[in-house]
C-alpha cells in the first residue's frame, strides 16, 4: 500500500486562537498544500481551510497554543488527493516527472524573473522571448545568461536593428551584440563584445615573376622579326607589346607585339627610333599606340593635314603664320559674336522729365564676365525758360548714385552761374570693367534747375577686350 504523502520544509508560526499560519522557508504551492490537507503541530492537528501563497495558510481557530518557528507537517489526506489509488500514485509520478530539473519553467514575456513559488532545486527556467534563462539554487532563481545561438549578420550597417546574439564584422575583427540596439559601432563595450579580432598581417611571399630582363644579342634597329636571347621565367605572355631598348652598340629603340618562350623573346617590330646595331637591350611593356600616332620629335610635320587640323582648332592660318605679339585683324564687316573679343554691348536712350536735384538712373547694360572697355555720354537738354546752376554724370554699378563711379571712371560735375537755356553734353572716358560675373552697369545723372523740365539723352557702350 502506498504511504500518506506529506510535506514539511521550513518552520511555522502561529499564535493562540489564531487563524493565520506563516511559514518560513515554506513553498506551499498547488502541490505542497491543498485546502482540505492536515496541518499537524507537535500533537494538534487542523484542516488546512485555504493557501493564499507559498507562505501562508488560512485555519480554524488554533488550539494547540502559540507556536513560533516550529516544525510542522501538512498531510496530504483530503479526498481528492486519496479518491484512487492507482489514479493518485500516477499522478503523483507525473508531477515528480515535471518536478525535475529536466523540464523548465516557462517565464511570461511581461514578467522580468520567473515566480520564486514555482521550481525546484537545480530546475531551469527559461522565457522564449528574450532567450534568457535562470537557475533555481538555493531556493532563489539566479540568472544564467542568454541561450540563443549566434546569428551571422555579415558586415555592420548603421541602419540594422541588432538583438543579443547577433555578430556583426568591421575592420577585420567580428563582435557579438550583448544588448539590443540600433546604430552603436562596434566595439562599444555597452552593446558589442568582441568575438575575434582582425589577424596579424601575414609574412612576405615569394617574388613573383616580373618584367624587364636584358639581352646581349646583336640586332639591328628597325621593323620586322627581332628575336633576342633572354632570361628565363619572365612574365611577357604573347601577344604583350615590348620595347627594346639599345644600351650598348646603337642609341634607339625598336618596339612591337611580341611572343616569349624559354629564354627565346621575339619582337615583330613595326615602330623605331634611331640606327644601328645594338649589342645590348633593355626590354620593358608598352602601350600599343593609338590611332594616327604622332611623335614629339617631328613638331606636327606628320599630321595628315595641317589646314584641317588648324580648322578643327578654330585656328585660322593667319594666326598661325603671325608674327608674336601681333594678331591680325579680319578682313571683312562681320561683327563678333557673342563671347568673342571684339564683342560690342550698347544701349541708348533720352530720358524723361529730371527733378531738379535728384539722381535718376538713365540706362543701364549687363555685361557678361570678361575684360570690357566701357564708355557712356549724357546730354542734358533744356529750354528757355529754363535756369540751370549744377549738372552731374556717373558710370555706376549703383542704381541712381554720382557718388560711387565704377572702377578708374570718375563721376563728372559742372557747376556754372545760374544761365538760361543751358544745354550741356558729357562722356565717360573708356573704363576697363574686369568682370568675373555678369554685371549691370547703370549711366546715372542729376540736374540742378528752374523753370521749365530737363531732359538728358544718354548712351552706354562695352567692347569686350578679352
Amino acid at each position: 500500500m502506498t504511504a500518506l504523502a506529506s510535506y514539511s520544509t521550513g518552520t511555522v508560526t502561529v499564535s493562540a486562537g489564531g487563524t493565520t499560519v506563516t511559514g518560513t522557508g515554506t513553498i506551499w504551492s498547488g502541490v505542497n498544500a491543498r485546502p482540505g490537507d492536515i496541518l499537524q503541530i507537535g500533537n494538534f492537528q487542523t484542516i488546512i481551510a485555504n493557501v493564499p501563497d507559498t507562505d501562508t495558510l488560512t485555519i480554524p481557530p488554533w488550539g494547540g497554543g502559540a507556536q513560533t518557528d516550529v516544525a510542522y507537517t501538512i498531510w496530504q489526506w483530503f479526498p481528492q488527493r486519496v479518491a484512487g489509488a492507482q489514479v493518485a500514485a500516477d499522478v503523483n509520478k507525473l508531477v515528480a516527472a515535471l518536478n525535475t530539473n529536466g523540464v523548465p519553467v516557462i517565464v511570461p514575456s511581461g514578467a522580468t524573473e520567473p515566480d520564486p513559488s514555482l521550481g525546484e532545486e537545480d530546475q531551469y527556467a527559461i522565457q522564449p522571448g528574450t532567450y534568457k534563462f535562470w537557475l533555481k539554487t538555493g531556493g532563489l532563481w539566479v540568472y544564467q545568461g542568454i541561450y540563443k545561438g549566434l546569428q551571422l549578420k555579415g558586415a555592420w550597417d548603421s541602419g540594422t536593428a541588432y538583438t543579443v546574439g547577433d555578430v556583426a564584422t568591421l575592420s577585420g575583427s567580428s563582435y557579438v551584440c550583448v544588448s539590443d540596439h540600433t546604430n552603436h559601432t562596434p566595439p562599444n563595450a555597452t552593446y558589442w563584445q568582441l568575438l575575434a579580432s582582425k589577424g596579424d598581417i601575414g609574412g612576405t611571399g615569394p617574388t613573383g615573376s616580373g618584367y624587364g630582363g636584358t639581352s646581349t644579342t646583336s640586332l639591328t634597329i628597325g621593323t620586322g622579326s627581332k628575336a633576342f636571347t633572354t632570361q628565363s621565367g619572365l612574365a611577357y605572355t604573347d601577344g604583350a607589346r615590348v620595347r627594346a631598348t639599345a644600351t650598348a652598340g646603337a642609341t634607339g629603340w625598336l618596339e612591337g607585339v611580341a611572343t616569349y618562350s624559354g629564354t627565346t623573346l621575339t619582337i615583330t617590330s613595326d615602330k623605331s627610333s634611331g640606327t644601328g646595331t645594338g649589342t645590348a637591350w633593355n626590354f620593358n611593356v608598352v602601350g600599343e599606340p593609338g590611332a594616327g600616332d604622332l611623335s614629339s620629335a617631328n613638331n606636327l610635320s606628320d599630321l595628315a593635314d595641317a589646314a584641317t587640323a588648324r580648322g578643327n582648332l578654330g585656328l585660322t592660318e593667319s594666326i598661325v603664320t603671325a608674327t608674336i605679339g601681333h594678331l591680325p585683324g579680319i578682313a571683312s564687316n562681320t561683327a563678333a559674336s557673342t563671347g568673342e573679343v571684339g564683342e560690342v554691348i550698347s544701349a541708348s536712350g533720352t530720358s524723361g522729365t529730371l527733378s531738379s536735384g535728384v539722381t535718376a538712373a538713365l540706362g543701364s547694360v549687363p555685361f557678361t564676365a570678361g575684360d570690357w572697355d566701357v564708355t557712356a555720354t549724357v546730354q542734358f537738354n533744356t529750354g528757355g525758360a529754363t535756369s540751370t546752376t549744377d549738372y552731374y554724370v556717373s558710370l555706376s554699378a549703383t542704381s541712381a548714385s554720382v557718388s560711387a563711379p565704377y572702377g578708374t571712371s570718375r563721376a563728372l560735375h559742372e557747376r556754372i552761374p545760374a544761365a538760361a537755356d543751358h544745354s550741356n553734353g558729357f562722356t565717360i572716358m573708356p573704363t576697363q570693367a574686369l568682370l568675373n560675373a555678369t554685371t549691370t552697369l547703370y549711366i546715372n545723372a542729376q540736374a540742378v534747375y528752374t523753370g521749365s523740365a530737363t531732359t538728358a539723352t544718354w548712351s552706354i557702350r562695352g567692347r569686350r577686350m578679352r
